[in-house]
């Protein structure tokens, strides 16, 4: 706040200069100085920040294929709706049908071989029982019998990778969303996102934008006011007269610097759910920082510095002339300023009309907000 203040004090220095030079008190320069005359009034004072901010979604999933292969199937385009469980991919399938029709023999034969195994060690063990047969006999059997036992559990180990290979060839969504970009088309073939060292060849973005993140800077000099749990509000350049509301959800615990400019990141999270918020829109933020109602206010261009930036003078009216009046200023933007003490609602304060000074505060505005996102 203390550095706001500063350059509103600044800001104010430079609008009036040429005011204080030309008018001062004297009756002279009342004689030929016009001035615009406003009355106090009691309201509430708002600041806010403002930047510029892009659409994220919030969960962009990328999915690839475990399986590798050619492309038979592609069922989606961009821009589609899917649900969890549709259809995305579907692989060449037939060396993994051959496979688990081979594993599926295998696991037969293994089961029939475990059953005559049973059978023999059952036969085996009431002969020994009847010492008909040797000990090196029934332990021969039970040893085929424990074979068995482990080559039924083997091709049933290796049949149930084959059925999963099967199920790896068809990829389906795992989340409800819209495709955001797809990568590959029918008959491409693409690598295994498992067993391929590059990471495997992706297929589709898919992400639920019911839901987004704006992503925008905030100058350092603002940062400090800036919390996590403030309302915000959103405008996207494609839709300008469209106001979406949010809350900021996370605050970058480094800067960054664009153009000399120290910045930190904020992340609000907005309700999207016409989903007209698309991904990688541009998008003014404004994020209310202050909010005090039932204050007096004063317009900040009627301001006058004194050497001491903690006071404030203005000109108010007094029968038929101005007089200065020192006044204390509490919250302040480059807008209006709540009055602590000095003024009432309802006096009259003037500031010269001056075409040339309001064309100069403006340009000079102009300049602070495009290279500083202060409240206004």
């Amino acid at each position: 706040m203390i550095a706001f203040k500063r350059v509103l004090w600044i800001f104010v220095v430079f609008s009036t200069g040429f005011m204080l030079i030309r008018c001062g008190t004297d009756s002279s320069a009342r004689e030929y100085v016009k001035f615009k005359e406003i009355q106090v009034r009691r309201g509430t004072f708002v600041s806010t920040v403002t930047a510029n901010g892009v659409v994220v979604p919030i969960d962009r999933i990328e999915i690839k294929s475990k399986a590798s292969g050619l492309i038979e199937q592609l069922e989606v385009e961009v821009g589609d709706h899917v649900n969890a469980g549709d259809l995305i991919a579907r692989l060449d399938q037939r060396d993994e049908l051959a496979a688990v029709g081979q594993a599926q023999a295998d696991y037969d034969i293994a089961q029939a071989e475990l059953v005559n195994a049973r059978q023999a060690y059952d036969r085996k063990e009431k002969l020994f029982t009847e010492k008909l047969v040797s000990e090196e006999e029934r332990d021969q059997i039970e040893l085929n019998l424990a074979v068995a036992k482990g080559k039924l559990i083997q091709t049933k180990t290796i049949l149930e990778r084959a059925q999963e290979r099967l199920r790896e060839s068809i990829v389906r969504s795992p989340v409800d969303g819209i495709i955001l970009q797809k990568y590959v088309e029918q008959g491409q073939i693409i690598a295994s996102g498992v067993s391929n060292v590059s990471g495997g060849t992706p297929i589709v973005d898919v992400a639920d934008m019911g839901r987004v993140n704006i992503e925008a800077g905030i100058d350092e000099i603002d940062i400090g006011r800036i919390r996590v749990g403030q309302k915000g509000t959103v405008v996207a350049e494609a839709f300008p007269d469209h106001i979406f509301t949010g809350e900021i959800v996370r605050i970058a615990p480094e800067a960054r610097v664009v153009q000399n400019v120290t910045l930190f990141d904020i992340v609000l999270e907005v309700e999207n759910p016409d989903e007209k918020l698309k991904s990688g829109m541009n998008t003014k933020v404004e994020v209310t920082l202050e909010k005090k109602q039932d204050v007096i206010l004063v317009p900040t261009m009627m301001l006058l510095p004194t050497e001491d930036k903690d006071k404030w003078l203005v000109r108010t009216k007094e029968g038929n002339g101005y007089e200065l009046r020192e006044i204390e200023i509490g919250l302040s933007n480059f807008r209006e300023a709540e009055v602590l003490s000095g003024l009432k609602e309802g006096d009259i304060v003037a500031v010269e009309m001056q075409s040339r000074l309001k064309e100069e505060n403006n340009r000079m505005e102009d300049r602070i907000r495009s290279s500083r996102s202060f409240g206004r």
